[in-house]
């Protein structure tokens, strides 16, 4: 029989067991900024999220090599394959043709008169044929010393008119200067040739006109090259093929 003056028992508190032994576990949210406990359900969440997002951080590592190391051998590569580039070499054609071979006659010494009284000294070649046509945008000039280095011509006037190879002051003696005066079967001068200006027309008319049998080639200098050890080199191409030649003037 129940005693109605009793004062009522309430039932165990969910926070904790009863006085009569353990109740059913009952999951308590964690508080925001505090690590969730080994184990349980927050726990295992957040150990998911953060070994996906190394996984993520690992793949874009990954990625960013790659594409690191793609730029390297891409670099790497364009380096090794670059070729300088000529402009009369058809692009640079990796299967040449058959060389083109000329010939020119000895070189003939001799002086010249320059305005102003000066005098110029001359080296004369005369083009007597050649195994393929070849014009002057073909061609460039080298003269070279004994032991092959260059003689330089930067800053030289080609002072030349049609009927005059030396219509200026002569290139500088002391720096063995020089400038080329190409001249017609018949004798007129076409056009000069310097390192700075390459072709240029004496009437200025083009300065790519075709080679003919017979065209001299006057070298002017300031001071006399015969008997010296230089050397007249004419490099090129032409239609693929390449064109050198030397003559010890």
């Amino acid at each position: 029989m129940t005693d109605p003056d009793a004062t009522p028992q309430l039932p165990d508190s969910a926070d904790g067991p009863s006085s009569g032994g353990a109740g059913p576990a009952t999951h308590v949210p964690g508080r925001a900024g505090e690590p969730a406990p080994p184990g349980t359900f927050d726990g295992r969440a957040r150990s998911f999220r953060e070994s996906r997002t190394r996984e993520r951080s690992l793949r874009r590592e990954r990625v960013g090599q790659i594409v690191v190391v793609a730029i390297i051998i891409l670099g790497i590569y364009a380096i090794v394959s670059a070729r300088p580039f000529n402009p009369s070499s058809n692009g640079g054609n990796p299967n040449p043709g058959p060389p083109i071979i000329v010939n020119f006659s000895a070189p003939v010494a001799g002086q010249v008169p320059c305005a102003g009284g000066g005098t110029g000294y001359t080296e004369r070649l005369v083009w007597t044929n050649s195994s393929a046509p070849v014009t002057t945008g073909d061609v460039g000039i080298l003269i070279k010393e004994p032991d092959n280095d260059s003689v330089p011509d930067q800053g030289v006037v080609a002072n030349a008119t049609s009927s005059n190879v030396c219509a200026g002051s002569p290139p500088n003696a002391v720096t063995w200067s020089w400038y080329v005066v190409l001249a017609a079967p018949n004798g007129t001068n076409i056009l000069t040739y310097t390192d700075d200006h390459g072709w240029t027309s004496v009437t200025h008319g083009p300065s790519n006109v075709p080679i003919e049998d017979g065209t001299t080639w006057v070298i002017v200098t300031g001071g006399p090259f015969y008997h010296r050890g230089f050397v007249f080199w004419l490099v090129g191409y032409a239609n693929g093929s390449p064109i050198h030649r030397t003559v010890v003037l």
